[in-house]
């Protein structure tokens, strides 16, 4: 009989506190961004041009924390594990006070919240990725992230759930929106407890990098002819996707008169089809390219926005959102390995924080302008969703030429 060695014992325990603590973070995280613009709109009254203003923070930061984290994460490596717990937990609390903002009267406050959220966010995420890869071997990680992704979303379909039944029982009213955000909050605490008994195991080499030596880590990424076409083809499917972002569930509360069910419903169809699109995508993985599979996702991918205007119902918005969830199930799933190993060692953080920056700024200066495209009339707010679709396909175009294998 065999017995395993201290360093598998190890990173069991270790994989197993980790899994614990992605379940609770997504369920709290999960109610939190779900519902964050639903309560601009139905609690705080937030405009369309509010909303475009609310979601250009929201990616902006991200982009601001990638840009920032880097030179921490470097300077304070040898703490690394240190660096994702403060900021994430910050991520968490920030996130679950979004839905508190009313108590205080002050609607502004959002903005500062779910700003602290997604900077913090962005740099909890830096140290995690340079972490969570060193412990996780390339030859295993398809099957270990297969098996977490399936973990954290189950849980997203037991808060999802939960929130589709709190609306549905008490109405899109202040009383459901306190208790959906009181589960969040509670979720983001015990998702911190395992967070907290983590540690490190593979003490990296402080570094003080100066922004000049930054700069050259980003032009030496963006001379590699590999790596410039994976950030080009991400920026071309990023500000297309993003263009009508602030405005999706607008249209389906103001438009088609639909309630916060309709959005928790929604959600819940796209992660039971997130489920079985992992499922199907690991049983066939072996047969497949990654870099055909980024590719060639992208065209179901890019009728979605152009199916939702043909949605007006509940049960339309479900299947379509069924079929969203399934279309961008294997793509998310293969462009996480190619984040993590598509680069050097040595280049990983580099790409992870330039693909933050320059993306993350796309698409936020995209969801900010199809808002405002969107505020002027009806009919300009449906070409927003039409531009969406067909541009998306220009990602495909270019990923056929560029796009480099794993």
């Amino acid at each position: 009989m065999s017995t395993l060695s201290s360093e598998e014992i190890f990173k069991d325990t270790w994989i197993k506190r980790w899994i614990f603590h992605s379940i609770f973070y997504n369920f709290s995280v999960i109610i939190a961004s779900v519902f964050y613009q639903a309560y601009a709109i139905r609690v705080l009254n937030y405009s369309i041009d509010e909303l475009g203003t609310l979601t250009f923070i929201n990616i902006a930061m991200i982009a601001l924390g990638n840009f920032i984290g880097l030179p921490i994460l470097y300077r304070y490596r040898n703490v690394r594990v240190l660096i994702w717990k403060f900021f994430t937990s910050m991520n968490l609390i920030s996130w679950s006070l979004t839905g508190f903002v009313d108590v205080l009267k002050i609607r502004s406050l959002l903005y500062g919240l779910v700003a602290i959220a997604q900077f913090s966010g962005a740099v909890g995420g830096l140290a995690y990725s340079d972490t969570i890869a060193d412990i996780i071997p390339k030859e295993k990680s398809l099957g270990i992230f297969s098996k977490v992704n399936t973990y954290v979303t189950a849980s997203s379909f037991i808060a999802l759930t939960t929130s589709t039944l709190i609306f549905w029982l008490l109405g899109s009213n202040i009383s459901s929106y306190r208790i959906c955000y009181t589960m969040a909050l509670t979720a983001a605490i015990i998702s911190i407890i395992f967070l907290s008994i983590l540690w490190e195991k593979n003490i990296r080499n402080s570094i003080k990098q100066k922004m000049r030596d930054i700069i050259t880590s980003y032009l030496k990424i963006v001379n590699d002819d590999g790596m410039r076409g994976y950030i080009i083809f991400f920026l071309i499917l990023t500000v297309f996707t993003n263009i009508p972002a602030a405005i999706w569930n607008y249209y389906i509360l103001k438009i088609f008169n639909g309630s916060e069910t309709w959005i928790s419903i929604n959600n819940i169809s796209s992660t039971l089809a997130t489920v079985l699109g992992n499922y199907t995508f690991s049983r066939i993985y072996h047969r497949l390219k990654p870099r055909n599979v980024l590719i060639y996702s992208i065209i179901p991918i890019s009728f979605i926005p152009i199916f939702f205007l043909l949605s007006p119902t509940v049960i339309h918005q479900a299947l379509l959102n069924f079929y969203s969830g399934f279309s961008w199930a294997a793509f998310n799933l293969v462009a996480g390995i190619y984040n993590l190993y598509l680069p050097k060692e040595s280049d990983r953080i580099y790409l992870l924080s330039l693909l933050g920056i320059v993306n993350n700024l796309a698409a936020a200066s995209a969801s900010k302008l199809g808002a405002y495209i969107a505020s002027i009339n009806i009919l300009l707010m449906q070409l927003i969703f039409i531009v969406s679709g067909v541009g998306r396909l220009l990602a495909f175009i270019y990923g056929r030429k560029r796009l480099p294998s794993l």
